[in-house]
């Protein structure tokens, strides 16, 4: 499929760095979603921290040698298995199929590691699911507290797709100075994506959806982006819900330039902003961690 192609980025220079390694594995096997979801495990040795990467790629594709490096600095730096998922991909499996892959893989890695602390971190399309997921774990345990997965640490979106339905500014305002998306392709594959379902949903667009609850937030975007629009809605409706946002933006740098780790030295010193964002809130103990996320989720719905 052409758009498969245009979308899909080709491998990066860089790699795994000294003292990781990377294997396949699947994570979850129950009836639901046989069998499991397959992933690449990237980690150091004596791992104490998860990490759940959840891939750009307009919903329609996506490579882990595009996020070998990536993964390994998050894995060697944060000393955290990393699991880069590779979910299914429209057109052949639409809405809700990559929501429901995300949220199973966080569900099963929250069983296999419950005393571990976890964190979510996803770019472009990713970065959707990254915030959809997140309202969704919160939804679920709203409704069953008791049996459902405690809610990560802290989350990272990294230049989010938050609006399917399209009418934020920088769609046109941008159009001339993203170098990677246009306004066509992002609506050709949210077509694919959606294929016929709400544009408002909230776990497709998440700008539409309530933020109460949530673990905090680090954004990052470009302001010379199609999707500049997107992550400063998502800061703004998180932050009018209580939730603790960092919003990191920059001139004159491509869509998801962080995952160009060794291109670019703006890559470089932002990924050591997510790094020590995340490590921050990793830190926290697992129990300290579940009590502060009772406590938020009580208060956003006695409001």
């Amino acid at each position: 499929m052409r758009l498969r192609r245009i979308a899909a980025v080709a491998r990066l220079p860089g790699g795994l760095p000294s003292g990781v390694t990377a294997r396949k594995t699947t994570i979850g096997n129950e009836p639901a979603v046989p069998p499991g979801v397959p992933a690449v495990r990237v980690s150091p040795s004596q791992p104490t921290a998860t990490v759940l990467y959840l891939h750009g790629g307009a919903f329609i594709s996506g490579r882990f040698p595009t996020y070998a490096e990536l993964c390994g600095q998050l894995a060697k730096r944060l000393n955290a298995r990393v699991f880069w998922i590779d979910y299914r991909l429209a057109p052949e499996a639409a809405y809700p199929a990559a929501l429901d892959d995300a949220h199973h893989a966080y569900k099963a890695l929250a069983e296999d590691y419950p005393d571990e602390p976890l964190a979510l971190i996803g770019d472009s399309a990713g970065g959707n699911l990254t915030l959809a997921t997140l309202l969704r774990l919160r939804d679920a345990q709203a409704a069953s507290p008791d049996s459902s997965p405690r809610m990560p640490a802290c989350a990272v979106s990294i230049s989010p797709g938050a609006d399917a339905v399209g009418d934020t500014p920088s769609r046109q305002a941008n159009a001339a100075s993203d170098a990677m998306l246009t306004p066509r392709m992002i609506e050709m594959a949210t077509n694919l994506y959606l294929a016929g379902h709400d544009p408002r949903d909230p776990y497709v667009s998440p700008i539409y959806g309530d933020f109460r609850g949530l673990p905090p937030l680090l954004l990052t975007v470009s302001e010379s982006e199609a999707l500049r629009d997107d992550a400063y809605r998502v800061a703004h409706r998180a932050r009018q819900a209580g939730v603790a946002v960092t919003l990191r933006a920059r001139w004159n740098m491509p869509h998801v330039w962080p995952v160009f780790h060794s291109m670019l030295p703006e890559a470089r010193q932002d990924v050591t902003e997510i790094v020590g964002f995340m490590r921050r809130h990793l830190s926290a103990p697992v129990a300290c961690t579940r009590a502060v996320a009772r406590t938020k989720l009580r208060l956003a719905h006695s409001g």
